[in-house]
């Protein structure tokens, strides 16, 4: 200790007596370094900003530009589709006419079209094959009236067909490839466009199926009536390759790209990234399966568009991260995503941050060797003047060192727990001083050492009263045994907020409580026993659960100035028919075991917490307690647990210990002792943040 402080003395003399040489040379190194260190800090404060504000800029426009195009990309998308629902609405509203003023109609004969003209603009017929043409000649005359305008939307238009099927077994159409109409017998009531309009009576979209000659095809069908009567369905199908234009000319890039996303299914049904197309057995395609995928952000993101939101997000796809913007569609049940990978979009700004970056090491390095110079010139100096004012230093730290030595030894005597040590040191300087603040330091040590043995011995009695108010006998109704109950509280302090009851109203009815107080200590403490002993009164006027509750509110929102709270469970067992009658009000859920399904959530109304509102009304509920039946009740100091981490316990987790709990043999306090023991597992040492209050009932086997 004396060489030490002797040294540091030592070292105070020689730096206040290099004189002005020394001073003057050691401002200038300073000087140099500062500057040094201030252009270092500038420079790369400097490149760091510029790349930043770079990225940013380039990452708020590329934003601003993916959202642009996105919802531009899906306005031209829905302008293809709302043709086609335009043309297929008018086909449907003038079968209706024609259906429904029938003597403005003349017959329109019409036969089956030949094989041979099959993809002519030609007005083609085909009827179900357990339907006879004779039957429903009558109706298919009057139905063709629709052919014109069938033939004029499908000639003058992009939709690929045109057509009606009636509810009788006709099939009317003009289709540019009718691949599917080489035979003479077709049944439009077993086709999905059909059955999707008739179930849904209005406008349908049906899926995206494959098509040969144009990769994909999407038809969209409306019901037609007499009057209030189904006839048949009108539809117009029309190909994907427009809107696949569309998807195939939106780049970003050098890899970027767009695609349509079904929103039923979550699947990407369009991509230029899709180079085979899967269909089922129905013929819909099956695109990529983005809402199942392993990716979370992936996931997330197809649940936005699932949602028909518009937004922008950036995630990881491919092992790369991207920007994606996305927009929903007005006219079917698809959004529109564009893909921008990051890399690209950033490279200007990473590109400016590396030239930065090597001039400012450039410039760093000759700034380097020219303050090496300077110090070499200035050591030598130095040296000189340190070796002439040793000699003197060494003279002047003996004297110095004495009553420090002795502060020294006087605190190491304090610090052993000997606070009858006193300082007496006469040197009339700050060291003097300082002596006669630690001889007072001690004096309030000795003061405040009493005062926490007399608050420690207080909070030792506060927590034995609050203990012995809690039931702690168990089993508490040995005479009884038709039910066992089991309770454990570990508050956070010495005194908790937190309490559990239990009692008997009469010999066939048991009471039980728990509740957690706002806050922890004394104050909840207080409040503690006031809500307890307003509970048991209430209940035991053997009020209905409901009312209890009501009551206790309004008796603490009294005067509650402090605006403390509880929330609380109450519940009343018959004792003889297992009816369990309860009350929530704002508590964690009771966990329940019916027979042989394991400990699952009891159904409760949470109900508003205690002391908050006067004249609350709470809902009474109730369930049956079998025989082997349990109840487990908790505070959130449980499920709200926390490890090193700031990790919680968990709900899920309480259940996974109730349900390979080891308590067998109807040993219910053994769930109790299993529960703490995961909590502490999981804790892992760290400090319990609040109360922890558990109590489980048990309904035993052959009650008597």
């Amino acid at each position: 200790m004396t060489g030490r402080i002797r040294t540091k003395v030592l070292k105070v003399i020689l730096s206040t007596s290099l004189g002005a040489l020394l001073l003057l040379s050691i401002t200038s190194m300073m000087s140099i370094f500062n500057m040094r260190q201030v252009v270092l800090v500038h420079s790369d404060q400097l490149g760091r900003t510029a790349a930043q504000n770079s990225q940013a800029a380039l990452e708020v426009q590329v934003k601003q530009q993916l959202i642009s195009l996105a919802q531009d990309r899906a306005a031209l998308t829905d302008e293809k589709l709302s043709a086609i629902q335009k043309q297929t609405k008018m086909v449907a509203d003038i079968a209706t006419t024609i259906y429904t003023h029938k003597n403005l109609y003349q017959p329109k004969p019409i036969d089956y079209l030949p094989s041979s003209q099959v993809g002519t603009t030609a007005l083609y017929l085909r009827t179900a094959a357990d339907v006879s043409f004779n039957d429903i000649r009558s109706e298919v005359y009057l139905a063709a009236n629709v052919g014109d305008i069938l033939r004029q939307i499908t000639v003058d238009t992009g939709i690929n067909a045109s057509y009606i099927g009636g509810e009788a077994g006709y099939f009317i159409t003009v289709d540019k490839d009718a691949s599917d109409l080489r035979k003479t017998d077709y049944d439009a009531r077993t086709r999905s466009w059909y059955i999707g309009a008739k179930k849904k009576n209005g406008l349908f979209w049906t899926a995206m199926s494959s098509d040969s000659s144009t990769g994909g095809s999407i038809s969209c069908t409306m019901p037609f009536y007499d009057g209030e009567l189904f006839k048949g369905v009108a539809g117009s199908g029309m190909s994907l390759e427009d809107i696949n234009q569309i998807l195939n000319s939106t780049t970003i890039g050098e890899t970027g790209y767009a695609f349509l996303l079904n929103n039923d299914t979550g699947q990407v049904i369009m991509s230029p990234k899709i180079s085979h197309i899967r269909t089922d057995e129905n013929g819909a395609i099956l695109g990529e399966d983005y809402l199942h995928s392993p990716n979370p952000a992936l996931r997330e993101l197809t649940q936005r568009m699932i949602n028909q939101e518009d937004g922008f997000m950036e995630l990881e796809m491919d092992g790369a991260g991207v920007y994606v913007a996305y927009h929903p569609l007005r006219f079917i049940n698809w959004s529109l995503g564009i893909v921008a990978p990051i890399e690209e979009i950033i490279a200007p700004a990473r590109f400016i941050d590396q030239n930065i970056i090597q001039l400012t090491k450039i410039k760093v390095t000759q700034m380097d060797r020219t303050i090496l110079v300077i110090c070499l010139i200035m050591g030598t100096v130095i040296l000189f003047a340190v070796g002439i004012i040793v000699f003197l230093a060494l003279r002047l730290s003996n004297g110095l060192t004495a009553p420090i030595i002795s502060l020294s030894h006087g605190a190491l005597v304090v610090g052993a727990g000997d606070l009858n040590h006193r300082f007496e040191i006469k040197t009339g300087d700050e060291l003097e001083t300082l002596s006669k603040i630690f001889n007072q330091m001690i004096d309030n040590i000795q003061d405040i050492t009493a005062e926490k043995e007399r608050i420690g011995a207080e909070l030792n009695v506060a927590t034995k009263i609050q203990a012995s108010m809690l039931p702690c006998i168990f089993p508490p109704f040995p005479e009884l045994k038709e039910f066992d109950i089991y309770a454990e509280m570990h508050p956070a302090k010495e005194v908790g907020g937190d309490f559990y009851d239990f009692f008997l109203v009469d010999q066939n009815k048991l009471v039980v409580v728990i509740a957690d107080v706002s806050g922890k200590g004394v104050p909840a403490a207080l409040f503690m026993v006031i809500a307890k002993t307003l509970i048991k009164n209430q209940a035991q006027m053997d009020k209905p659960l409901n009312e209890v509750f009501a009551a206790v509110n309004n008796q603490l929102c009294e005067n509650n100035d402090a605006n403390m709270f509880v929330t609380a469970f109450i519940g009343m067992l018959e004792i003889n028919t297992g009816k369990f009658t309860y009350v929530n009000a704002g508590h964690n859920p009771p966990i329940i075991k019916q027979g042989d399904r394991g400990f699952t959530w009891l159904t409760t109304k949470p109900g508003i917490i205690l002391g908050t509102m006067e004249d609350m009304r709470f809902k009474m509920m109730e369930t049956i307690l079998e025989e082997e039946d349990m109840l487990f009740l908790y505070t959130d100091g449980v499920n709200e647990a926390m490890n090193r981490e700031d990790k919680l316990f968990g709900s899920e987790r309480i259940l996974e210990v109730l349900n390979a709990g080891r308590g067998k043999d109807n040993h219910i306090h053994d769930y109790i002792k299993d529960m703490l023991h995961e909590i502490e597992v999981f804790a892992d040492g760290a400090e319990q943040a609040d109360d922890i209050t558990m109590l489980i009932l048990y309904r035993k086997r052959f009650a008597t």
